[in-house]
């Protein structure tokens, strides 16, 4: 894979980013053989990692990504989780 992104992303708590992780863990890369995507929690950060094969496939890919993870913070804003 020739392209690479890192994405840390910080919560309140290790609680909240755990929940993000678990709840993102769900939707699979549609394109394996093209994205492959790792995440840990370290601490209250939430790493994501994408490898692509090309800029398209990991624009497309993070761009989906970020979308979800926005729906997530929102809902627990929401919901005072």
């Amino acid at each position: 894979m020739d392209h690479t992104l890192d994405l840390k992303i910080p919560f309140p708590t290790n609680r909240l980013a755990n929940i993000a992780e678990q709840v993102l863990g769900v939707d699979k890369e549609l394109k394996t053989d093209q994205v492959k995507r790792t995440t840990i929690v370290n601490d209250n950060i939430l790493e994501a990692r994408f490898e692509c094969v090309s800029a398209r496939m990991m624009r497309v890919s993070v761009n989906s990504y970020l979308e979800m993870l926005s729906m997530v913070t929102r809902t627990m804003d929401q919901y005072d989780v």
